[in-house]
């Protein structure tokens, strides 16, 4: 649990490992018992890594920026894919994390495309227009808002709609 609340708090890069451990907690094996110790030996021996915040440029120069990905099929049992999303407000000297998702995709996607669709919906719909909305409001003007991703299919089907 004390993982959970420091993933959720500070250390996004081990919200995955701990969510996929805790939808195995009916059927454990021994297998689990090693991701469990290799888990609890990364974030023992990774104390220094933090999320660094600073704002250091005037409200007018401030932008969201998201950045999504998802990984093709990598729950090997259902072989279900995971979207993954990190949004930030960002601006020429400044980087502030607001929010992240790691979230298992409730069907099973056909291509890596598909995957990355999805994902991309997903953290767009539940974290992004949300955010901007509520930046909009709180700036008192329009805020510029930008997508991330690396996959080449999938800027191209969003682009051609």
């Amino acid at each position: 649990m004390k993982a959970l609340w420091s993933g959720r708090l500070a250390h996004p890069n081990i919200i995955k490992p701990i969510n996929d451990l805790a939808t195995k907690v009916q059927s454990w094996s021994r297998g689990d018992d090693k991701k469990v110790l290799r888990l609890s030996q990364y974030i023992a021996s990774t104390p220094h890594y933090r999320l660094v915040s600073t704002i250091q440029d005037k409200p007018e120069d401030l932008e969201l920026r998201l950045f999504v990905d998802a990984d093709f099929a990598g729950d090997k049992s259902t072989a279900r894919s995971t979207s993954g999303g990190f949004l930030a407000l960002t601006g020429p000297s400044s980087f502030f994390p607001l929010a992240w998702i790691s979230k298992r995709q409730t069907s099973t996607s056909r291509s890596t495309t598909e995957s990355e669709v999805v994902s991309l919906a997903h953290s767009l719909y539940q974290e992004g227009l949300p955010a901007l909305q509520l930046w909009e409001l709180l700036l008192a003007r329009s805020v510029t808002f930008r997508v991330h991703k690396d996959n080449q299919a999938t800027i191209l089907v969003v682009k051609k709609g």
